[in-house]
């Protein structure tokens, strides 16, 4: 059974894959006309701008990061630090499972005197907000956008999501203590609270909002650097497929990166195959797009790792 079940996640993976590849190249040689007729004129000035928007999104992230776990901790981390903890064990998101990242900081801050439950709970209190404000961005820009979902489900979504998120705001530390309470008790275990200001949690909520925004431009500036002339509406429907796809394929645990999730889900807000040939390529350019970034930051989050030896911000030789 053991056996079974170390195969399992692996097989589910990868057929998850073929049944995506096999979907899109359906979908391409259905589409393939659009495609070809479509004048790809590459600009590399919106490529550059797309590309440095979605940096300055995946900064904004590592800034959350920075900002909740100095603000937890006794021990501070500078943002170089962050840079690296934060986006070395990020390139980790296209392995099975979403544990390595936390694992990884686990490691590498050890030495800065950061417990580990304060590294996971930091990494889901930014995850969890993370994902909230993104759907909602999402569903705002769907709302006002041409899409073909009905607006009233997309309201009763927002308003259902404003409404919970208000009252985590508000109960934050009932809600805690209380769910650190039920997880000690059902897995015998001895964790800790930690105390979290409304000041915080509504700073974390605009950090992460500007990053959902910018993730939304990348994916707008990009369609025009490979020459898509899109309208105010559809600049809106591309933005809200685009967040929302990125929280989906985060979603999909047993998919490396969410890959194939969250294009199939662009895919279909974008209008499917009704919609000309900008529903499959974005979803796929973008993505390329999305990894060359991940990777370079990587590279650069590697060169500074060698921060996290060194001593604690504020002390001196």
């Amino acid at each position: 059974m053991s056996r079974f079940r170390q195969l399992l996640k692996p097989a589910l993976s990868l057929l998850i894959v073929v049944c995506v590849v096999w979907f899109f190249g359906k979908a391409f040689r259905a589409n393939w006309a659009d495609v070809q007729a479509h004048e790809f004129q590459l600009s590399v000035p919106y490529l550059i701008a797309a590309a440095l928007v979605t940096l300055a999104a995946m900064l904004l992230a590592t800034y959350a990061w920075y900002r909740s776990i100095n603000a937890l901790s006794t021990s501070q981390v500078d943002f170089r630090q962050s840079i690296a903890a934060a986006n070395v064990s990020g390139l980790t998101k296209y392995i099975p499972g979403k544990v390595w990242s936390y694992a990884l900081q686990m490691y590498w801050l050890d030495g800065l005197g950061i417990g580990k439950a304060l590294i996971v709970y930091v990494g889901l209190l930014n995850l969890a907000i993370s994902m909230g404000v993104s759907v909602m961005f999402g569903l705002i820009c769907l709302l006002f956008g041409q899409v073909a979902f009905p607006a009233q489900a997309l309201f009763g979504a927002l308003l259902g999501l404003l409404s919970f998120d208000a009252l985590a705001i508000g109960f934050n530390r009932a809600l805690l203590h209380a769910l650190v309470s039920l997880i000690n008790r059902v897995f015998k275990r001895t964790l800790s609270a930690f105390d979290v200001t409304k000041s915080l949690l509504l700073e974390l909520h605009l950090i992460h909002l500007l990053a959902a925004a910018a993730s939304g431009l990348a994916a707008y500036l990009f369609c025009f650097a490979i020459g898509y002339r899109i309208d105010f509406e559809r600049s809106l429907v591309v933005v809200g497929s685009s967040t929302l796809g990125d929280v989906a394929g985060f979603l999909a645990i047993i998919v490396p990166g969410g890959i194939g999730v969250r294009e199939g889900l662009m895919y279909k807000m974008l209008g499917g195959q009704g919609s000309g040939s900008l529903a499959l390529v974005l979803p796929v350019a973008s993505r390329l797009l999305n990894m060359f970034v991940e990777i370079a930051l990587g590279a650069v989050a590697l060169r500074l790792l060698r921060t996290l030896n060194a001593r604690k911000p504020g002390t001196t030789a």
